[in-house]
C-alpha cells in the first residue's frame, strides 16, 4: 500500500468522547509506464483516504479508515479498502481490508519504497508473505499486542456469507527486534492455515550501518499448488535517495519452479513529491511467460 501524508485535519468533540479527529489524506502519481506488452503508456492515478479516529473517556482509542481508491461494492461483508480499529491496554483489534497474521510479521520484499506501477512488487515471484490471504472474503479480523521487542498477533478470515466450501482461515504471526552493534534486526514467524491449505514463513530484515539493508523471507506453503517462497532484498538509502533490488523464486507443487526480480529507485524532492523509477522482471515465470515491465514518474503526497 502506498504511504500517504496527512493534509487536512478537523478536529471535533461531543459528550461521549475526550477527542475525535478526522483527517483527509491524498495520493497522486503522474508519468509513463512500459505495461506487459512492451507499449510505453501515459500514467496517472489519484488517492483519497479518510482516516478518523477518537479517544473515549476512559482511554480506549477507536478508529476507521475509507481508502476511497480501493472502496469498491461496500457492505456490511465486502469493505474492500476499509478497516475498522479499537485498541488499548490490552491491545489493538482491527477488521476490514487488513493483513493477515502471517502478512503481518513477514518482512515485504518491496525496499520501504513504491513506483508509480508498482513494477518491483508486482512481478510474479515478489516475496510478500501475503499468499494466505484471500481465502475467504478478504475481511480479516486480527489482534496484535506489543511486550517490549516482541510483538504477537492472531488473526481469522472467513469465507463469504452464505458461500459454501473452504473454512475460516486462522493465524498466528510473532514480530522481535533487537540492536546488535549498530545492526537493527527485525525478526518475524508467521503461520495460517484452513481446512484444506496451510503456510509457516519466517523473515530477517537488517538495517546496517551506512543506510544499506538486507532481507531474506522464506515461506513453506502446504496446499494444490505452491510449494516454497523464497525472497531476498538489498537495499541503499542516503538522505533523499533510495534504492533497492529484490529476487522472488517460487518452487510448484506438481514440480518445475520460477523466478523474477524487481528493481525500484526514489528522490524525495520535498513537500510531498518524490521522483520514482521501478522496474520488473518475470525471468521465466510459467504462469505469464518472459515479461518485462517499467514505470517512471512523480508520486505526490498532499
Amino acid at each position: 500500500m502506498k504511504k500517504i501524508l496527512l493534509a487536512t485535519t478537523m478536529l471535533a468533540g461531543t459528550a461521549g468522547f475526550a477527542s475525535a479527529e478526522v483527517a483527509i489524506s491524498g495520493y497522486a502519481e503522474i508519468g509513463i509506464w512500459s505495461n506487459t506488452a512492451g507499449d510505453v503508456q501515459f500514467w496517472e492515478d489519484v488517492d483519497v483516504t479518510f482516516a478518523m479516529s477518537g479517544t473515549t473517556d476512559g482511554g480506549l482509542e477507536f478508529g476507521a479508515k475509507v481508502d476511497l481508491d480501493e472502496a469498491a461494492g461496500l457492505s456490511a461483508t465486502v469493505n474492500n479498502g476499509t478497516e475498522v480499529w479499537v485498541s488499548g491496554a490490552f491491545g489493538k483489534l482491527t477488521m476490514g481490508d487488513t493483513d493477515g497474521a502471517l502478512d503481518w510479521a513477514l518482512a515485504d520484499m518491496d525496499g520501504g519504497m513504491t513506483s508509480i506501477a508498482d513494477d518491483h512488487s508486482t512481478h510474479a515471484a515478489w516475496f510478500g508473505g501475503n499468499g494466505m490471504d484471500g481465502h475467504g472474503d478478504n475481511q480479516v479480523a486480527r489482534y496484535e499486542n506489543t511486550f517490549g521487542d516482541f510483538g504477537v498477533a492472531l488473526s481469522a478470515e472467513q469465507i463469504g456469507n452464505g458461500a459454501t466450501g473452504g473454512d475460516t482461515v486462522f493465524g498466528l504471526g510473532v514480530k522481535y527486534t533487537a540492536s546488535l552493534g549498530g545492526t537493527d534486526v527485525a525478526l518475524g514467524l508467521g503461520y495460517q492455515a484452513d481446512d484444506t491449505d496451510s503456510a509457516i514463513g519466517v523473515s530477517a530484515a537488517a538495517t546496517l550501518a551506512g543506510g544499506f539493508g538486507a532481507k531474506l523471507g522464506y515461506v513453506d506453503y502446504k496446499d494444490s499448488a505452491l510449494d516454497k517462497h523464497l525472497g531476498l532484498e538489498v537495499s541503499y538509502k542516503s538522505g533523499p535517495i533510495g534504492v533497492a533490488v529484490n529476487y522472488g523464486k517460487v518452487d510448484l507443487t506438481a514440480g518445475g519452479d520460477y523466478d523474477s526480480w524487481g528493481a525500484v529507485a526514489n528522490y524525495d524532492l520535498g513537500g510531498g513529491a518524490k521522483v520514482m523509477f521501478g522496474y520488473g522482471s518475470d525471468l521465466d515465470a510459467v504462469t505469464v511467460g518472459n515479461q518485462d515491465t517499467w514505470s517512471l514518474g512523480l508520486g505526490l503526497s498532499f
